[in-house]
């Protein structure tokens, strides 16, 4: 009897055991490569550096992200950002334009699944910023259902010029 019980306290241990193992958790969620493709409107961007957080396009940034098989476009803007009075700028304004936006294309590879997602290494081609031409982009991206979070090790951010930590969310816009 004494047998008959142990094997049977086994087996339940074992059930329990197989049954946690087999529950997804957040830490195994995996995101595809096919799941980033398409348009993702923006929800947030912040940057993170020296343990400070700051919203460097503002508390309501406006924008979008457009993935497909190869290519990534991003276009981000200060949704506060005042449209020029006059159709010439003066210097102030110019340079007042180019810190309320950010800008670039380039084409990405993706790589392992980690725990905080897809990594995607993107080599920008174009920008609007000189100071993130020619780099790579590191990210790690998860995708649940029509919600996108990305988050980078620590990239330049081309309206301060800080590398800092970046992270924004998005929504499916298509």
């Amino acid at each position: 009897m004494g047998i008959r019980v142990h094997l049977a306290s086994l087996l339940l241990l074992a059930t329990v055991a197989v049954a946690l193992v087999a529950e997804p958790s957040f830490a195994q969620h995996t995101t595809s490569k096919d799941q980033l493709v398409g348009t993702w409107k923006v929800v947030i961007l912040k940057a993170t550096s020296e343990g400070k957080v700051s919203y460097p396009l503002g508390d309501q940034v406006a924008g979008y992200v457009s993935i497909t098989s190869d290519r990534i476009w991003l276009l981000f803007v200060d949704s506060a950002r005042k449209p020029p009075v006059a159709p010439s700028l003066t210097d102030a304004e110019a340079v007042a334009m180019m810190k309320s936006h950010v800008a670039w294309t380039g084409k990405y590879t993706t790589a392992e699944q980690t725990g905080e997602g897809i990594k995607l290494t993107a080599h920008v081609d174009a920008a609007s910023s000189q100071a993130i031409f020619d780099t790579d982009r590191v990210y790690f991206i998860r995708v649940d259902g029509d919600k996108m979070k990305v988050k980078s090790p620590g990239v330049i951010v081309p309206m301060t010029g800080a590398t800092s930590i970046v992270e924004f969310e998005l929504v499916k816009a298509d």
